[in-house]
């Protein structure tokens, strides 16, 4: 592990914060993020904040296309996606979990996702890493907002495996 960084024990995802404000996150640290998914196979962050309760969080992700991310919403934020490595898909929900809107976001492009609107990331290369920005502080269960549909989507392999050749066969009409 980098000196530089401290692990977060306590993270649902391997998470590992910067010890001081103001350091730049240069290649050492994509690096270091390939190397951690490679040897664990774990999504895995670098928080460029110091702490959860930070008023502003900035965090370098790594995402798995084998992985699936429970749609959401954040009632008090929006979110903006950078991509540095890969691609992902970024789909948008009504509140009844019909697709308003996919974006295809790939390497140097930006997307944000408005406020209350579901939402899910759907890396379509084998790995993503992309930069997320958003209001903090983390609020654990009030952070984010799931819906029946959501969780009951989630729950079914086959309805994943579904939406994810539908997002993807979009992607390649688009």
């Amino acid at each position: 592990m980098l000196k530089n960084l401290i692990q977060d024990k306590k993270a649902k995802t391997p998470s590992f914060f910067f010890k001081k404000e103001s350091e730049k996150f240069d290649k050492k640290y994509l690096t270091f993020l390939e190397n951690f998914y490679k040897k664990k196979r774990k999504d895995v962050r670098i928080c460029l904040h110091t702490k959860k309760n930070s008023k502003h969080h900035d965090m370098i992700i790594l995402q798995q296309r084998k992985n699936f991310y429970t749609p959401h919403k954040h009632f008090r934020k929006g979110e903006t996606y950078h991509i540095i490595k890969g691609s992902m898909a970024c789909v948008l929900f009504s509140e009844k979990g019909k697709i308003k809107k996919i974006c295809h976001i790939k390497k140097n492009n930006i997307f944000r996702t408005p406020i209350n609107i579901f939402h899910t990331m759907l890396p379509i290369t084998k790995f993503v890493i992309y930069h997320e920005s958003k209001t903090g502080p983390f609020l654990k269960k009030k952070d984010s907002i799931f819906s029946k549909w959501s969780k009951k989507l989630t729950k079914d392999k086959t309805h994943i495996n579904d939406f994810k050749k539908k997002v993807i066969k979009f992607l390649k009409n688009e």
